[in-house]
């Protein structure tokens, strides 16, 4: 997840410095630029998830367990660290609330603070959020807690992100340079020795954040492409199918086990009145696995093709 948030970050930032250019240009309002940025969020993020939620409280309101309104607020992370507790199907919509408040604070802060002080702004969340961690979770604390929901603990992902995206932007050569001299194999090869070693003193809590370093340079490299094996794997028709529909597989994968239980007559907290496919070998682990990667593929492409890129399509008109 620490991956996609340093993605979202760098992604976000990049159209949000685009826009903050015509800002400083005079070519745009700052009332434009959030009309602008938040139709073509809204275009791109809200249907799926309401169509999602919605679609699962018509079939069975339970699911919720009374707590629908966190989810229609966006808001299931807070949720989460109130109740200390996973809600099963329902747990990793937590992240896409994450990204939803950072789609609220960032581009306030973005537009109306001035560009000098953009490179204090973007170390200083990152630093914010370390300091909330190192406040907040203990020595022996796991890989991941309740905390980490909290979009505090995230803003060090998409601070650092968000920095990559600025040097795009930036016109300070000399800070280009110095992180431009840094070759992907040297930063990724210290990023993950910093992952060995705060797990290896007791202070996991910090292990996202080196994560967040190696997200830094995997990124970083695509700018100047991957070579050979690896470029060969990622530029695959496959894999860059995969991508295209990459957000509906993320909102339908945690369902999945709960379909496919409906689908071979074994759901018995939330049964769906649905045709049942009854049979030994289809409960076997394997088949269940590859089943239900065929069932996301298929669901996550028919809602691609039906409702993300007829409107996904529709952002040309707030360019």
């Amino acid at each position: 997840m620490t991956f996609f948030f340093v993605l979202s970050g760098y992604l976000i930032s990049s159209n949000l410095f685009y826009l903050k250019q015509g800002i400083d240009k005079k070519e745009i309002s700052v009332a434009k630029a959030f009309g602008i940025f938040y139709s073509r969020r809204t275009l791109r993020i809200f249907p799926l998830y309401f169509l999602v939620i919605f679609l699962l409280y018509f079939l069975d309101k339970s699911i919720f367990s009374g707590k629908f309104i966190w989810y229609a607020t966006y808001t299931p992370n807070f949720l989460m660290f109130k109740e200390k507790h996973w809600p099963g199907m329902l747990s990793h919509f937590w992240s896409l609330g994450v990204e939803e408040q950072f789609y609220l604070i960032w581009p306030l802060l973005l537009f109306t603070i001035q560009r000098k002080w953009l490179k204090y702004l973007l170390p200083g969340i990152v630093v914010l959020s370390i300091a909330f961690k190192i406040a907040v979770f203990q020595e022996s604390a796991p890989f991941f807690t309740f905390y980490d929901v909290l979009p505090i603990s995230c803003f060090d992902a998409f601070g650092i992100g968000a920095f990559l995206a600025y040097l795009s932007f930036s016109e300070n050569s000399s800070l280009k340079a110095i992180f431009e001299r840094i070759p992907f194999s040297y930063g990724l090869i210290l990023s993950i020795a910093g992952m060995l070693l705060v797990y290896r003193v007791g202070i996991s809590f910090l292990f996202g954040f080196f994560v967040s370093i190696s997200s830094f340079f995997i990124i970083r490299k695509t700018f100047t492409g991957f070579k050979g094996f690896s470029g060969r794997i990622l530029n695959n028709r496959a894999i860059r199918y995969l991508g295209k529909i990459s957000y509906g597989l993320y909102v339908y994968h945690n369902l999945m086990p709960w379909l496919w239980r409906c689908l071979t007559c074994r759901e018995t907290d939330h049964p769906l009145p649905i045709g049942c496919l009854n049979s030994e070998m289809l409960s076997r682990p394997s088949v269940s696995l590859l089943a239900q990667f065929v069932l996301l593929i298929v669901i996550s492409s028919i809602s691609w093709y039906a409702v993300e890129k007829p409107l996904n399509d529709l952002k040309v008109y707030f360019r």
